[in-house]
C-alpha cells in the first residue's frame, strides 16, 4: 500500500513541476552575457533586429540607420527573432561576439 502511495504522489509531483516548467517564458532565460573585457573593448550597436540571412544579420540602431551583422558559432546569442529589439556587442569587422535580446 505504501508503494502505491508514493509511485501516485510522485506521478502529481512529476505534473506539478511539469506544468510550471511549461508555465514559463522560453526567452525569459538570458543565454548570453558579455564579459567585462566585451563591454571593455567592444562596440556596441542597440536596436531592432531587421533580418536573419544564414550568417548575417541586420540591426535597424535607434537614428534609424541599418547595420549588418555576422555572427557563427563564436557568437554567444539569446534566441532571437525578427522584430526584437537586441544589442550586439561587435568587433572592428562587424562580428558579433554577444547578442543580447532587450525587453521592448
Amino acid at each position: 500500500m505504501k508503494v502505491i502511495a508514493a509511485m501516485v504522489f510522485s506521478v502529481f509531483a512529476l505534473f506539478a513541476v511539469a506544468s510550471v516548467t511549461f508555465a514559463e517564458d522560453p526567452m525569459s532565460k538570458k543565454e548570453a552575457t558579455p564579459d567585462l573585457k566585451e563591454r571593455l573593448t567592444k562596440d556596441a550597436v542597440k536596436g531592432t533586429l531587421m533580418k536573419m540571412d544564414g550568417e548575417y544579420y541586420w540591426i535597424k540602431d535607434e537614428d534609424g540607420k541599418e547595420v549588418r551583422v555576422h555572427v557563427d558559432t563564436s557568437t554567444k546569442m539569446d534566441k532571437v527573432v525578427k522584430g526584437d529589439r537586441v544589442k550586439a556587442y561587435i568587433t572592428d569587422k562587424g562580428h558579433v561576439t554577444t547578442l543580447q535580446r532587450l525587453e521592448k
